[in-house]
């Protein structure tokens, strides 16, 4: 798990994600997959190691996950600022409750699951799926 600041681009932190996540899916590929990106989901609650990242001011936060051949990025805004967060496959854990949940390597993003939920079941489907197929090797 990793964090960065993307709000500028910055080679040798696209450089370190592609990396860690593998490089972005290719137009074939995402169009294969039905997409590579969520809808944007409402975040709730984050866990004590990344609460940095909550808003200082009131207000709705967002993020969207996008996927990546090695695991997911999850994009949070936080105002003016977007960080990623990159999480592996293997690393990853998703908890479906009153909220939806997305653990990696001991931190979580709790989500709400208003209408966020219903717009992105499908790709959180296909994102169990792919985190199933995951081989390392």
């Amino acid at each position: 798990m990793s964090l960065h600041n993307i709000t500028f681009k910055n080679k040798e932190i696209t450089k370190l994600i592609n990396e860690e996540m593998g490089k972005p899916y290719g137009l074939i590929s995402k169009i294969k997959l039905g997409g590579i990106g969520s809808r944007r989901m409402i975040i709730q609650e984050f866990s004590q190691d990344i609460s940095n990242l909550r808003l200082k001011v009131s207000g709705l936060q967002y993020a969207n996950i996008e996927l990546r051949p090695k695991g997911i990025i999850l994009h949070i805004n936080q105002g003016i600022y977007t960080h990623a967060w990159t999480i592996p496959f293997y690393h990853l854990n998703i908890y479906n409750g009153d909220f939806f949940t997305i653990h990696g390597s001991g931190s979580y993003i709790k989500f709400e699951k208003e209408k966020s939920w219903k717009e992105n079941k499908a790709f959180i489907h296909k994102l169990v799926k792919l985190k199933a197929e995951y081989n390392p090797a």
